[in-house]
């Protein structure tokens, strides 16, 4: 992994939610008619749903194993993290049908410092391809990630790395495990366990595959609620509202929480991560995303 995917890895957290008769709507579906939701908060509306234990439980196990209710996703996400010092774009694409692979181009975008003053978008890309066989790393070659052997020079670098392929097996471990399952404690200390993805996506696990989150944020259920319904850049969402423990709160220098999951496959379509002022330390949020839909094969061998 190269230093520029180290470097946006480090701090970031997200999380995917599969959630399958998840809220209960009242008889009124408000949110499918409305134009331009991404784009003005003001159009958001929300409607009653269901906050109760059994609800909470199933929604934090689909985000544990949201790798088994989709098959394809593609879209871009906008990734910012104050405490990663980063605001980068992901473009992406996963297959986890029989024969898995994955797609993802990363851009530095735009920051503004704690003075208000907003710094050049970082130049260069990296591309990171799973074609089946290989984990394939193509770098611009951006200068401003000196300490990676693979960005110091100007001339783009290819790498390869020969990977085995997930068997059945190994891709249903774990399958359909709830929280209890999933943490445990090793030599005193809390341990995660993880399953594993067979697409070998990058950041955009972060979105796709947010097990993470399920693990870390929502592990103690007084802390989170769920709280409504969203529209997000075209895609009805379920809302989960809650406060940071006092790890996450330290992590992020935050105290308060937001994520809002399609409902249908698990996918986080937005995250924000807030100060005790409302001030936004850690987001994601979708700019677009197409789900079960035709892939640009072209992609997971052009590299």
């Amino acid at each position: 992994m190269s230093a520029l995917k180290k470097k946006f890895l480090i701090a970031g957290v997200a999380s995917v939610v599969l959630a399958v008769s998840l809220v209960v709507y009242n008889g009124t579906d408000i949110a499918g008619s409305q134009d331009n939701v991404a784009q003005a908060s003001a159009n958001i509306q929300k409607v009653k749903v269901q906050n109760t234990d059994e609800q909470k439980t199933k929604i934090q196990t689909l985000m544990l194993n949201s790798i088994d209710h989709y098959k394809t996703a593609k879209g871009s996400f906008e990734y910012f993290s104050e405490s990663g010092n980063f605001h980068i774009s992901v473009d992406y694409q996963t297959d986890l049908s029989d024969s898995p692979k994955s797609y993802e181009k990363v851009r530095g975008l735009a920051k503004e410092n704690k003075n208000g003053i907003t710094t050049a978008a970082e130049p260069g890309y990296e591309v990171s391809v799973y074609d089946g066989e290989n984990l394939i790393n193509y770098n611009s070659g951006s200068s401003d990630y000196q300490t990676n052997s693979v960005t110091k020079s100007n001339v783009p670098i290819k790498t390869i790395v020969k990977v085995g392929k997930v068997s059945e097996k190994e891709r249903n471990y774990l399958k359909n495990t709830t929280i209890h399952e999933r943490i445990t404690t090793v030599d005193g200390e809390k341990a995660y366990i993880h399953r594993i993805d067979p697409s070998y996506m990058g950041i955009a696990k972060t979105s796709l595959f947010p097990e993470d989150i399920a693990m870390g944020l929502l592990a103690d259920d007084a802390r989170w609620d769920i709280t409504g319904q969203e529209n997000i850049a075209g895609v009805k969402t379920v809302v989960i509202e809650g406060k940071l423990n006092s790890e996450y709160s330290k992590r992020y220098n935050a105290k308060t929480f937001k994520l809002n999951i399609e409902p249908n496959t698990g996918i986080m379509i937005q995250m924000e991560v807030f100060d005790s002022s409302g001030t936004i330390k850690e987001s994601i949020k979708t700019k677009n995303i197409e789900i079960n839909k035709s892939l640009d094969t072209e992609l997971f061998t052009s590299f």
